[in-house]
């Protein structure tokens, strides 16, 4: 994967001088009736072969500029059939992102009147100011503060940019979005009052950008988002406090929230990398008006390769084709070397030249102009595309159907897409990349060992369902079987587990009509009654297991028992006992749940001798850092949310559930309910009950 940003500016050197007055006026011919140019069309509608409720725009313009709406991502209720994709022809992953991305990013409201204003407000860098609340912050700087108004064809982009180069360190600390409290009324504008800033940096720094609990995941997105008055002593820390935050939301694939945040940044060298970073980002999303009028002001001031090939495109999708060429004419006379660049602007000026492009050095850049010359995006190629842009992937026509694949597995890893788009995405597919037996013999013998770090490929892991899904075979229940007890191995089974369940559920529905479907052994009904059980329900789904697994009725209800002792109901021994689930006590108790009231003694007289032998569950586990879990219940004792929050993650994170001791598990529980974080106290133990069910059950002998 290439680093997060190409074409790095350079110093303008003395001898480049000569060929400023050249560039410069070729700016100036770009720049003229902007405005009033019609946008090139695209000639040809390429089959849309991923329509999830975004439909095409009438004229087909590259621009989209009447057509987009306030938030780019489709609500999952909107999804449309979709249609199957044949190998070999011009794909499209249309609405990505879907619905759990539209939740998250849909609903950020920048602060313009609130932080945004406030970053305006001071220019004074030699002292840092006092401390203030989030109310006086607002108050103090809401007034006579000048209005940066910028005019794009997109209304999800913010009101306010900041182009003053000197700000207050601690305002400049304090930039992010203003969004009402999902997770807890209180993740505020004062979660960081009660922190120490060199504390804040070590864990904004440290903390994954992804891991084995989505809560948490989702804790730590809101954390890093939000606007909030900075930590103690942030002023000479400010800048750190910031990229720390920047960098943690571009990993986690986080990308309309990042692009919201940067818009906010100064217009200063040490943001000059992000603000690349947010034209590159417009153009994939197809906001050109916002990424035009940025690269048309830093070319006119800037010799830097990458705002004249900006300022090309921008001409491109004018539909100017003469000013496109004349640019492209000076910027390959000045020294210009993308090769790339070049070959795809020819392309487009309507050049027959074959295309001989190198994969390994495509930049964003080139794939925004491959889109637009109808050129097929080749999961190689794709692969350069970084994670920070993952939500802009949705505005490629032409995406090949293994890159659509694979970064669909992403966007489920990350949040950002829920389980059912997912799987109408992966079901529109008429042929998998890689045959089930293929795949499965390529995860098979893999073994993360409980570490999220060690994952491997997700396409295999997508190719596999998608095959499994495809096929008629009567031995595909047993492959289905094998592929997740891969997946366990693999260490995502609670990410592939309403997957596979639905997967299950779909088969077993046909099996009274179905010749090629066989009666189940007992093992097979106990191992799909597991994953049907764990799963969480969807939309119309029974809940009862299907007819084919009565013979897994009792265990299946034991499984039940236990997961609502988690949610604090009484737990019953028989239970616990039919699923293998003593060893989550703490964790039920951690979550109010009680045992049945009776005497226990009475057993010492019903013990035939030698049954009170030592039972084991046979698992390994891997204890957490005692150091930290201390540090943990000191911060949670003293009520600091953030800091909690984040150290939390950092220690979860790195280890699959099933693979984390329940007296540690109980100690993160806990912690979180003493911050106030009990909606996500509750989901965690739920999400860890049933990791360890799984593994309990699925994969006891390992």
């Amino acid at each position: 994967m290439k680093r997060l940003f190409s074409n790095l500016a350079t110093p303008m050197k003395t001898s480049s001088l000569p060929i400023l007055p050249v560039i410069c006026a070729a700016g100036l011919i770009l720049v003229a009736a902007t405005e009033n140019s019609w946008a090139q069309g695209r000639t040809d509608k390429p089959v849309n072969l991923l329509q999830f409720g975004q439909s095409a725009s009438e004229t087909d313009n590259l621009t989209r500029a009447d057509n987009l709406s306030d938030n780019s991502d489709i609500q999952a209720d909107s999804l449309q059939s979709p249609a199957v994709i044949a190998e070999g022809s011009p794909t499209i992953l249309d609405n990505l992102s879907g619905q759990a991305a539209s939740s998250q990013a849909g609903a950020a409201d920048t602060l313009a009147g609130d932080t945004g204003n406030a970053l305006l407000g001071a220019t004074t860098e030699e002292n840092e100011p006092p401390a203030i609340t989030a109310e006086q912050d607002i108050q103090n700087t809401n007034a006579g503060s000048p209005s940066l108004s910028r005019t794009s064809s997109r209304s999800d982009l913010p009101a306010t940019s900041l182009e003053r180069r000197s700000v207050s360190k601690i305002s400049l600390a304090s930039v992010g979005l203003k969004r009402p409290a999902t997770l807890s009324t209180d993740l505020n504008a004062l979660i960081w009052s009660d922190s120490d800033a060199e504390n804040a940096l070590y864990l904004l720094r440290n903390v994954p950008a992804m891991g084995s609990a989505p809560i948490l995941n989702k804790l730590v997105f809101e954390i890093m988002s939000i606007a909030a008055v900075p930590p103690k002593g942030a002023g000479p820390v400010a800048e750190e406090l910031v990229s720390a935050r920047l960098n943690w939301l571009a990993a986690a694939g986080q990308s309309d929230a990042l692009s919201e945040i940067v818009r906010m940044l100064p217009e200063a060298e040490r943001w000059a990398e992000w603000k690349r970073w947010q034209v590159e980002y417009d153009l994939i999303r197809q906001a050109d008006e916002a990424a035009c009028q940025d690269a048309e002001r830093n070319a006119q001031i800037s010799l830097d390769d990458f705002w004249h090939q900006s300022r090309i495109i921008c001409a491109l999708l004018a539909g100017d084709k003469n000013k496109a060429r004349f640019a492209a004419d000076i910027l390959k006379a000045s020294g210009g070397e993308d090769v790339n660049f070049f070959q795809l602007v020819d392309k487009l000026l309507g050049s027959s030249q074959a295309l001989s492009l190198d994969l390994t050095t495509l930049d964003s850049i080139d794939l925004v102009l491959m889109d637009a010359a109808h050129e097929q995006i080749s999961l190689a190629a794709f692969e350069q595309v970084p994670f920070s842009m993952i939500q802009a992937t949705s505005n490629f026509r032409y995406l090949a159907a293994d890159a659509a694949l694979k970064t669909s597995f992403m966007m489920l890893e990350r949040g950002l897409q829920g389980r059912e788009p997912t799987e109408q995405i992966w079901r529109a597919l008429l042929e998998a990349p890689m045959p089930a037996e293929a795949a499965l013999a390529t995860l098979d013998g893999l073994d993360a060992q409980g570490r999220t770090d060690a994952r491997h490929d997700p396409l295999a892991s997508a190719s596999l369902w998608v095959g499994l899904a495809l096929r008629p075979d009567a031995d595909t229940d047993m492959l289905i079987q094998r592929a997740f007890d891969t997946e366990m191995r693999s260490g995502r089974p609670e990410l592939l587990l309403d997957l596979y369940a639905s997967l299950i559920r779909q088969r077993l529905a046909a099996a009274p009509e179905a010749d090629n479907i066989q009666a189940l052994s007992p093992e097979l009904q106990r191992d799909f009654a597991l994953l049907v059980t764990l799963a969480t329900p969807s939309a119309g789904s029974p809940d009862r297991l299907p007819d084919a697994l009565g013979g897994a009725t009792d265990f299946a209800a034991g499984l039940q028992d236990v997961l609502q002792a988690a949610k604090g109901d009484s737990w019953q021994a028989d239970a616990l006992e039919a699923v293998n689930a003593w060893p989550l006590l703490p964790v039920l108790k951690v979550q109010a749940s009680q045992g049945p009231n009776e005497d226990w003694t009475a057993i010492l007289k019903n013990t035939e001798a030698g049954a009170i032998g030592p039972a084991s569950p046979g698992l390994t586990y891997h204890r957490l850092s005692a150091r930290h879990l201390f540090a943990l219940e000191q911060l949670a004792m003293s009520g600091n949310i953030a800091e909690t929050a984040l150290l939390a993650s950092m220690l979860v994170q790195p280890v699959a559930l099933g693979w984390i001791d329940p007296l540690d598990g109980a100690k993160i529980i806990e912690s979180l309910q003493k911050v106030g974080l009990a909606k996500v106290a509750d989901q965690f133990a739920l999400d860890f009950v049933k990791a360890h069910l799984l593994r309990m059950n699925y994969m006891a002998d390992v």
